[in-house]
């Protein structure tokens, strides 16, 4: 018995709904749908992936071809067309990621100059405080040592080491925004 033809195969499986004669189409075409999907991506499994897709969507699609053209003209479009959609769409998520990736070097090299800008600022607001207060705010956030242990070192009572270094964040706070609250204005 001579093979059918595609119009033949195609008119089956559109009327019956069995599915051999879509794989008897698929297995008389795979390969040329690979190759196409290969000229486009060059990668192997990525062609495999796209001809795979290609022909689950052909299930959905096949009831379109008109036999107005050769079922492997339409095919090869279907392809084509494919192909072409999935490198647009790898080329958006490429420039889509691209300008995730710009953004995220702008605000980290953004951030660093904000760090840098308040700890320039910081140190120069430590500079004008007394030193005694630079002194309690050093031994407290630099040296990380308990209220307990500042009152010991300077024979202070707790409560009076609490004051002080509360007294030296509020001048610090101050002179902060006396010097750039009102230049950022």
């Amino acid at each position: 018995m001579a093979p059918l033809s595609d119009q033949a195969l195609i008119t089956l499986y559109l009327t019956t709904s069995d599915k051999q004669f879509f794989a008897q189409l698929y297995t008389r075409h795979r390969y040329r749908v690979y190759q196409v999907c290969l000229c486009f991506c060059e990668d192997p499994y990525e062609a495999d992936d796209f001809t795979q897709e290609i022909f689950i969507r052909l299930t959905h699609k096949i009831n379109r071809f008109s036999g107005t053209a050769q079922f492997t003209t339409w095919l090869t479009r279907v392809t084509t067309n494919y192909c072409i959609d999935q490198l647009r769409e790898r080329q958006h998520q490429q420039t889509l990621f691209q300008r995730y990736a710009d953004e995220m070097n702008r605000l980290e090299s953004r951030t660093q100059e904000v760090e840098e800008t308040t700890l320039q600022r910081m140190q120069e607001v430590i500079q004008q405080l007394s030193a005694q207060e630079r002194e309690m705010l050093q031994i407290k956030y630099a040296d990380r040592l308990t209220l307990k242990a500042i009152a010991r070192k300077h024979q202070l009572t707790l409560s009076a080491v609490k004051m002080r270094i509360k007294r030296a964040k509020e001048r610090a706070r101050s002179l902060y925004s006396h010097l750039y609250t009102q230049a950022e204005s």
